[in-house]
């Protein structure tokens, strides 16, 4: 499948062009090609996920999920019920640091980012209470492993020689059994998928109170017989949408926060006036006013995924196409568009393009100074979600979780490097292609103490 020619696409028409034309450059026969290496289900299982996998005779499993992926993630009921579960856990992340202490930024993130997000998708019963350190560490190998097939060299080369990641790719793609060369983490995967296969095989909705759209997964799969086992294979996937590029968004939104002293100001600024109220002996913050209101932290969050989504989508090329009369993609090859070309291109973004701009996405007449006109980026190239038909179902709980998070993390705790050497941005690692945001290439170690007259207030999320 991907060892012909590969299309590399930067133009942001031909990027609106390619999404146009879902139907004929397609994203789901990737899901069937990389599902089984990734997740490692029987080919039973293969083979519903592959049947009308693009519509061909109404719909099919892959396309009933992503429906109600679609739904149960939109803006309303759903989405507050699991943000609220989400954000339960993460009080009591925020509670162990009130006394005070030294942590590794992003371990820290990592950590406390997997266990809400699980908790607010799975529920009581969430798998990942079972055995809290072994299974955060079982996802965390398993992310780099990716997938194993003698055919996808051809695909990563392009990607290299076009996107440079040739120094940073440390997964390696092979064509030989994961078990053998791949031991930690076909044995992580391994204990994830029976972690789920039992939590389906127990699956309450009553009792445990999951998102809806776990629920809805579960109601498609056993519609369509598949086993427990082969459900909690599927999960191994799930997982890395929910959390592979959340996690790094997280951190390097925060990062920036606290990295830059006047914006940090505004943003507490912001955040005090417009979401949070005092009442004796605690701090409510209201959870939509933070997405709905807070438009410098939205855009320190956009910006972010500017600078920092370095991946790319791809298209399956399935019949024979000109794109505006005038490019031929031929059946059977494979397009790519890199979000790096298009997030620093400074046609689209301005000649500040390699400058972290908190404020690029504020208004124009909020961002313009002394009566001179601000340069307005072309946001059709901002792609951090992808596009078309297969933009990210989940971009509108990451946005709330990222935001949130960030805003508790600003708003009751002093945060310094401890090296004495002041702030820095790491640069990121490439771990794996099923991810867009890719974390860093090192931890920063910080000192975090309450905010002083913030002292002993316990939060509460409204």
């Amino acid at each position: 499948m991907l060892s012909g020619k590969t299309y590399v696409v930067t133009s942001i028409d031909l990027v609106n062009a390619v999404n146009r034309n879902s139907k004929v450059l397609a994203f789901n026969p990737f899901i069937a090609f990389l599902g089984k290496r990734i997740t490692g289900h029987d080919e039973t299982t293969s083979r519903i996920v592959q049947h009308n996998l693009n519509g061909e005779n109404g719909q099919g499993y892959v396309i009933e999920i992503h429906d109600g992926t679609v739904s149960s993630l939109a803006s309303g009921p759903a989405l507050n019920h699991m943000t609220a579960n989400m954000l339960a856990e993460a009080t009591t992340f925020f509670d162990g640091l009130k006394a005070g202490a030294v942590i590794d930024l992003f371990a820290w993130t990592k950590r406390m980012v997997t266990l809400c997000s699980t908790q607010g998708i799975y529920g009581k019963d969430n798998p990942f209470n079972t055995d809290v350190e072994r299974m955060v560490q079982n996802f965390w190998s398993v992310q780099p492993l990716l997938v194993v097939d003698s055919s996808i060299p051809a695909l990563i080369f392009e990607i290299t020689k076009h996107r440079q990641f040739d120094e940073d790719l440390n997964t390696l793609i092979l064509d030989f059994a994961p078990a053998i060369l791949a031991p930690k983490g076909n044995r992580a995967r391994w204990e994830l998928g029976r972690a789920f296969s039992r939590y389906f095989d127990r699956f309450d909705a009553g009792q445990s109170s999951p998102a809806a759209l776990t629920k809805h997964r579960y109601s498609v799969n056993a519609r369509y017989r598949l086993s427990s086992f082969n459900q909690g294979r599927l999960e191994v996937g799930v997982l890395l949408g929910i959390l592979a590029n959340t996690i790094p968004t997280i951190f390097y939104t925060i990062l920036h926060v606290l990295s830059d002293q006047q914006l940090l100001e505004d943003v507490r600024g912001e955040i005090e006036a417009l979401a949070l109220r005092r009442e004796e002996g605690k701090l409510v913050l209201q959870v939509l006013q933070v997405r709905e209101k807070c438009a410098l932290l939205y855009s320190t969050l956009q910006e972010t995924l500017r600078v920092h989504a370095q991946g790319s989508s791809v298209r399956y090329v399935r019949e024979d196409i000109m794109l505006q009369e005038r490019w031929l993609l031929k059946k059977g090859m494979v397009v790519q568009m890199p979000q790096a070309v298009m997030h620093s291109d400074p046609e689209a973004w301005g000649p500040d393009v390699s400058v972290f701009n908190p404020r690029r996405f504020l208004k124009q007449s909020t961002t313009a100074r002394d009566n001179e006109k601000a340069f307005k980026p072309q946001l059709a190239a901002y792609r951090p979600f992808g596009g078309g038909t297969s933009l990210c179902p989940g971009r509108h709980f990451v946005t709330m979780e990222a935001m949130v998070l960030t805003a508790v993390m600003v708003m009751g705790f002093e945060v310094l490097p401890v090296d004495g050497q002041g702030w820095k941005i790491p640069t990121q690692k490439q771990e794996s292609m099923a991810t867009n945001v890719f974390p860093p290439g090192e931890d920063i170690q910080v000192e975090v103490r309450q905010r002083r007259g913030w002292e002993g207030l316990v939060w509460e999320m409204e």
